[in-house]
C-alpha cells in the first residue's frame, strides 16, 4: 500500500446572495461553510443570512489509476465555527460532503452556475453535548467561537471524473457557520485543504489470463433531503412565511432562509404581512431545480419546489 497527499488545483466557495448570485469568490483565503450568518457577530465577508458552500477539486497523478485507490480521506483545518442566524436553536456543528463533477474552476464558479452533487456522508464535527448548550435558543449568535482545528474525514465512497476528484462541503445543520483555510491562505501546507489517497498498484495481467474485474465501492443508501430556499424579492418591509407549525420572518428584500424536506414532499405555505391578517396560501411539492413565487403585492420566491395541483 502507498499513500499520496494531494492539494487542490481549485478551491473556493459560492454564496447564495440573492441580489448578486453571479459573484465569484475564487481569490479568497478562506473557505466558508454556512447555513446562516449574523452581521458583525459572525458573517460571510460582511453578508448576513447567507448560505455558503465550499468547492474543492484535486488532480489524480498520471501514474495512479483510479481502480488502484483503496481509501480517500479529506483534511480541513477549521479555526472558527459558531451557531448564528436570525433564529438560533443549537443542535450540532456538522458538515455534509458531496461528490460533484469537476466541470468548474475557482475563478468562474458562482452560486448561479454551481454544479450539484451526489451525497457521500454527513459528519458531526462537535456535538452539542460537547459544547454543553444543546437546545439553547436565541438570536444572532448562541454560544461562542469553537476552534475545531484539524478535521480528517474518511469518505465511504468517491468518484474519479476525467482524473479529478471534486467535492462540495455544505453545512450539516441549521444555524451552522464556519470557515477553513484555502490553498491561497498564508499558512503552512499542513493547514491547507488536502486529501490523502491510499492505493495499491497492480501488475498487468498477462493476455492469456482472464482479466480480474475491478470492484467499485457501492455508495450507501441514504435518504437525502433537498434544501428549499425561501427569499423575499420585493415588496413590504417584512413578510411572515408559515410552514406547518414553523413561522419564519423575512425582514426585507433579499432576506432568505433554508428549509429541508424529503424529495417529492407536499406541503402548504402561507405568506402574510402581519400576524392575524389573511395571506396567500400555496400547495407545493419538493423537486430540485424548480422555483415558484407567491404573494401580491409582495413577492416570496421559493426555489426547489413547484406548485402542486390538488
Amino acid at each position: 500500500m502507498s499513500t499520496v497527499r494531494l492539494y487542490p488545483t481549485d478551491d473556493t466557495f459560492v454564496l447564495g446572495n440573492v441580489p448578486d448570485p453571479n459573484k465569484n469568490f475564487g481569490s479568497h483565503d478562506k473557505l466558508w461553510i454556512s447555513s446562516d450568518s449574523c452581521g458583525g457577530k459572525f458573517s460571510v465577508i460582511g453578508r448576513t443570512h447567507e448560505t455558503a458552500w465550499t468547492y474543492l477539486k484535486f488532480k489524480l497523478p498520471d501514474d495512479i489509476k483510479p481502480e488502484w485507490i483503496k481509501s480517500v480521506k479529506l483534511h480541513l483545518y477549521i479555526p472558527d465555527a459558531r451557531f448564528v442566524g436570525s433564529s438560533v436553536e443549537v443542535t450540532d456543528l456538522a458538515i455534509r460532503i458531496l461528490s460533484t463533477i469537476p466541470d468548474w474552476t475557482e475563478d468562474k464558479i458562482t452560486w448561479s452556475n454551481k454544479p450539484t452533487g451526489e451525497f457521500i456522508t454527513r459528519v458531526i464535527l462537535k456535538s452539542c453535548q460537547e459544547t454543553g448548550i444543546c437546545g439553547k435558543t436565541g438570536w444572532c449568535q448562541v454560544g461562542g467561537s469553537y476552534k475545531l482545528g484539524h478535521v480528517n474525514i474518511s469518505l465511504p465512497f468517491w468518484r474519479v471524473h476525467d482524473s479529478y476528484l471534486s467535492f462540495i462541503v455544505q453545512p450539516g445543520a441549521n444555524n451552522n457557520a464556519m470557515w477553513a483555510y484555502s490553498k491561497d491562505a498564508n499558512v503552512s501546507n499542513d493547514f491547507k485543504p488536502y486529501i490523502e489517497i491510499t492505493y495499491e498498484p497492480k501488475t498487468e495481467v498477462p493476455e492469456e489470463k482472464p482479466e480480474i474485474p475491478t470492484i467499485t465501492p457501492t455508495p450507501p443508501v441514504v435518504t437525502e433531503k433537498v434544501d428549499v430556499l425561501f427569499t423575499l424579492i420585493r415588496g413590504l418591509r417584512r413578510v411572515y412565511v408559515r410552514i406547518g407549525e414553523t413561522t419564519k420572518e423575512l425582514k426585507g428584500v433579499g432576506d432568505s432562509f433554508v428549509y429541508s424536506f424529503l424529495p417529492d414532499t407536499k406541503f402548504e405555505v402561507l405568506a402574510y404581512t402581519k400576524p392575524g391578517l389573511l395571506g396567500f396560501k400555496a400547495n407545493l411539492r419538493v423537486t430540485k431545480d424548480k422555483e415558484v413565487t407567491i404573494g401580491f403585492p409582495w413577492k416570496v420566491r421559493i426555489r426547489n419546489t413547484e406548485v402542486t395541483q390538488e
